[in-house]
């Protein structure tokens, strides 16, 4: 887990993560600014490793990083340091607004650079990849306030992870996760909390709202990111709420944390 927090964090990162199997290193999303070169070396991934990722959708607290890895990525190009091409995972909409940062932003030979080495790769509903050892397929979380995809990641052992982005398990997309061994998503705060932090003004839900659901639809393993980060003894605190309402494993990852699933 390179980042555990939601957009304005005080005390952890923008959410995103990094999936290591056999034959495969898959990034999902880069949290907001060039902080991700330090999570990623915590966590022993070097730039020039990077091949595959994956952008759930275009606000600043999950692309911003991804546009600086991506720099990155051009200067160790130059240098003859990077071999291969660099996989980019988004919809229609954060892939424009990825290209378009970059644009605007890079000197004219790193963009050029970059479009010789960037292949961008549909995340859409129906998008169906096989890659390494992993089976990647896309989908459309429900998200209510911008254009946002999820992923699915079925293992060689059949085991399955879904990921929601910063969106909450909800009646819009529990299809996709239904029965899945791991499930990362977004729970912005304790039910308890909810006057405090108002998180349906901002399109999430809470601890309780996910875990109700999750337990409806026989998930194995819940991961709960993207919340805000104030809350004393976080994990404890919304591990407590979830198992009123959860009967599964809960983790309430930090930054940094590595899950062995």
């Amino acid at each position: 887990m390179l980042g555990t927090g939601s957009a304005f964090p005080t005390h952890s990162y923008n959410a995103c993560f990094a999936i290591r199997t056999p034959g495969l290193l898959w990034l999902t999303d880069g949290g907001g600014g060039n902080g991700i070169f330090r999570t990623l070396e915590q966590a022993g991934i070097m730039p020039t490793e990077i091949h595959h990722v994956f952008v759930t959708h275009s606000h600043t607290d999950h692309i911003f990083g991804v546009v600086w890895l991506m720099r990155k990525i051009v200067h160790l190009r130059m240098q003859g340091l990077y071999e291969g091409s660099l996989y980019i995972y988004a919809n229609q909409e954060t892939s424009h607004a990825l290209t378009e940062i970059c644009r605007l932003t890079f000197l004219e030979s790193y963009f050029n650079v970059l479009q010789e080495i960037m292949v961008l790769r549909p995340a859409d509903t129906g998008s169906h990849y096989q890659i390494g050892d992993a089976e990647v397929s896309f989908f459309d979380v429900g998200s209510e306030n911008v254009s946002q995809a999820g992923m699915k990641m079925r293992l060689d052992d059949g085991k399955t992870i879904v990921a929601l982005g910063d969106e909450a398990l909800t009646r819009l997309n529990m299809h996709e996760a239904k029965g899945a061994d791991v499930l990362i998503c977004g729970a912005f705060c304790r039910y308890a909390d909810r006057k405090i932090y108002k998180p349906y003004e901002k399109h999430h839900w809470t601890v309780r709202d996910v875990a109700e659901i999750a337990e409806g639809i026989n998930v194995g393993n819940l991961v709960l990111v993207h919340s805000e980060d104030r809350t004393p003894d976080k994990p404890d605190a919304y591990r407590a709420e979830a198992k009123e309402f959860f009967s599964g494993k809960i983790t309430v990852p930090v930054d940094g944390e590595r899950l062995q699933l």
